[in-house]
């Protein structure tokens, strides 16, 4: 009986929603609408992104960015046309004071000459990417932000210096999650050792 329950517990913790990992950003691989290996603009939002003050810019094409990272996915150029540019995406039903996870992977379009940044914000946790160089791969980017309210805006705030169209902050694979509160953590050690001590118990039973 007591395992039984050690058992429901445990389960109980890896399926509560403080651990289970769930992407809460739309179209975060920017993948919709699809532009074949190629890229285009939008002007009125991309699939949950918006942008402030130029059109939106994605594609999977290495000629005006990079190639995309992952399969059918495709990338989203914060600086499209306009310097400086933000793209964001807002997130309702969140946890007041919960913890969240923001990933991506940032490159750029860039000319030697010139510089890149890019600064993330969602609640109260920020990150800054930047590069004066040409690169030639991706960068994986994490943080942790904190929700303030129920509603939060992931943001890009993407600056370049001195080129505006020719180069441009990338990103792709885009995930904001929950992260696990300590007391999910606590209850699934805790039903781990239970589960081990009661193993123990019967193996030490059945020797005696």
């Amino acid at each position: 009986m007591k395992k039984l329950i050690l058992i429901v517990g445990l389960t109980a913790a890896l399926t509560s929603p403080a651990f289970a990992s769930v992407n809460l950003v739309t179209n975060g691989t920017f993948s919709t609408p699809n532009y074949s290996g190629g890229w285009g603009d939008s002007a009125s939002g991309v699939s949950g992104w918006y942008n402030n003050s130029d059109s939106i810019e994605i594609g999977a094409s290495s000629v005006y960015g990079l190639t995309a990272i992952s399969v059918g996915g495709q990338n989203l150029e914060v600086n499209a046309n306009a310097s400086p540019s933000t793209v964001y995406q807002t997130l309702t039903g969140l946890t007041i004071g919960q913890s969240y996870l923001v990933s991506f992977d940032y490159g750029v379009r860039n000319n030697a000459d010139a510089s890149t940044v890019l600064t993330t914000t969602f609640g109260t946790g920020s990150v800054t990417n930047s590069t004066t160089l040409d690169v030639a791969g991706w960068t994986h980017t994490s943080f942790v932000g904190k929700a303030l309210s129920q509603t939060e805006t992931l943001s890009f705030y993407g600056v370049t210096n001195p080129c505006g169209g020719t180069c441009g902050n990338e990103v792709t694979n885009v995930s904001v999650s929950a992260v696990p509160e300590t007391s999910t953590w606590a209850m699934m050690l805790a039903g781990f050792a239970g589960l081990g001590f009661i193993g123990w118990r019967g193996r030490k039973t059945v020797q005696a």
